[in-house]
């Protein structure tokens, strides 16, 4: 143990992890976010001292910081993390630190044999596929490749439209491979929602009657249907013009202007009609109703509805005979 937080603490002190910040605050607490980072790996804590680092580098990159974090992925297994980010550091040392960019590509050229991979294969990608890697999607083009990736278990989901999703979540070994393979998707039956009007089924019931007591009783039940619609729309008018008139009437509507007294008017007749239509549409889907529920028995159903989607008016009638 004594020989790792050594070779930590060299790597700390060639790689201050000092890079040009966005502003003086974030180069501040880059800095405090580094150091907390180093004082936790020394810990032995290197899971929360990766995150710290991590969180510096992104206020304030640099070489320094990368080859410290590098140096934390690999104390703490993530080796595919800790092969990459060697990498990186070695190109951003560059031809400023070439001491540091030599340690990061001979520490990334040490670690590549062992770099866990997970091969994610599509046997049949259906139209609009996305696959997601815990939660980050996979570009199509890395399909049925080899990828670096850290030991340990994770999950592959993969989704398209009209389809059941598919799950799967695989252990990868330290230094092992693992495939996962998406079989193709299973289409998903399940309606979908257009958001278009709920049927309102007036009656649905088996009846026993001949057809021609039946198909009577059917179509008056079907007209009173109609009637229904008809008074539901004409109340919505009403309460529209009786708003309307709100502007140009008194709060009790006694008093009006020209404006409101044709708009009060207006209010008045469509709220009659849609009385009328409701109470002749109730009569009449009740007596339809009567008509062919009492018909002499047969095998035979009969169904009228307000608001199926695609029946003019919103109103459908049928049966079977």
């Amino acid at each position: 143990m004594r020989r790792s937080l050594t070779a930590l603490a060299f790597v700390a002190a060639i790689c201050p992890g000092i890079a040009l910040a966005q502003s003086a605050a974030d180069k501040a607490q880059a800095q405090a976010l580094f150091d907390d980072g180093r004082h936790l790996m020394e810990q032995g804590k290197f899971a929360e001292g990766c995150r710290k680092l991590e969180g510096s580098q992104k206020l304030d990159p640099g070489a320094g910081t990368l080859l410290n974090l590098a140096a934390c992925y690999e104390k703490n297994g993530q080796i595919a993390s800790a092969w990459v980010t060697y990498k990186d550091a070695a190109v951003a040392s560059g031809d400023r630190h070439p001491d540091w960019a030599k340690r990061a590509n001979d520490k990334a050229t040490q670690l590549a044999s062992g770099v866990p991979k997970l091969t994610i294969a599509v046997t049949d990608p259906a139209s609009g596929l996305v696959v997601t890697r815990d939660g980050e999607t996979v570009s199509p083009s890395a399909f049925s490749s080899e990828l670096p990736i850290d030991a340990g278990p994770h999950t592959i989901e993969a989704r398209a439209p009209g389809h059941k999703p598919f799950t799967q979540t695989v252990d990868v070994p330290k230094g092992g491979a693992k495939t996962v393979t998406i079989p193709a998707l299973d289409t998903d039956a399940t309606p979908i929602d257009t958001g278009r009007p709920t049927q309102l089924t007036a009656f649905d019931a088996p009846t026993k009657g001949n057809k021609t007591q039946l198909i009577i009783g059917a179509a008056v039940a079907g007209v009173g249907v109609i009637g229904l619609g008809v008074g539901a729309v004409f109340g919505i008018v009403a309460l529209g013009k009786k708003s309307d008139a709100a502007a140009n009437c008194t709060a009790d509507y006694a008093r009006c202007n020209a404006t409101g007294v044709g708009q009060v008017d207006d209010a008045k007749s469509a709220g009659t009609i849609s009385t009328v239509a409701l109470i002749a549409g109730g009569v009449l889907v009740a007596g339809g109703l009567v008509v062919a529920l009492t018909a002499p028995k047969s095998e035979t159903s009969v169904r009228a509805s307000l608001g199926a989607p695609g029946a003019p008016a919103g109103v459908s009638l049928g049966g079977s005979f």
